[in-house]
């Protein structure tokens, strides 16, 4: 008699449950954007929510950090790559809406910015 009464309530809680993954989707763009000595091209970028963004560096080397709000709220920031490489760090796919500001913190004055829209 026991198991008859669990059993609907097992079946309830199992579809309930349900298939889908409940985790991070992938991104519905990604963006590159070219890093020289020079500048970044672009230097500025509009972008929907869940786009990715790869960094390719022309020349080398280059580390790119942001400056004020961090996309994602962990450390996005690379490491220093080089020339013919491309980085893009666990958190630059953005998600959040706002502008981020980053530069190259090996060459003075460049600054680039992404905005991120719906």
């Amino acid at each position: 008699m026991r198991v008859r009464l669990i059993m609907p309530f097992v079946a309830v809680a199992l579809a309930a449950c349900g298939s889908s993954s409940t985790g991070p989707k992938p991104p519905v763009d990604t963006q590159t954007i070219e890093v020289s000595n020079a500048a970044f091209t672009p230097p500025t970028l509009s972008v929907v929510s869940n786009t990715k963004i790869i960094w390719h560096s022309t020349d080398g080397p280059h580390v790119i950090r942001f400056t004020g709000t961090v996309p994602s709220g962990s450390d996005p920031n690379s490491s220093t790559f080089g020339a013919g490489t491309s980085v893009s760090s666990v958190n630059t796919i953005f998600l959040t809406t706002g502008t981020y500001t980053y530069e190259d913190t090996l060459f003075t004055g460049h600054i680039g910015t992404i905005t991120v829209h719906n």
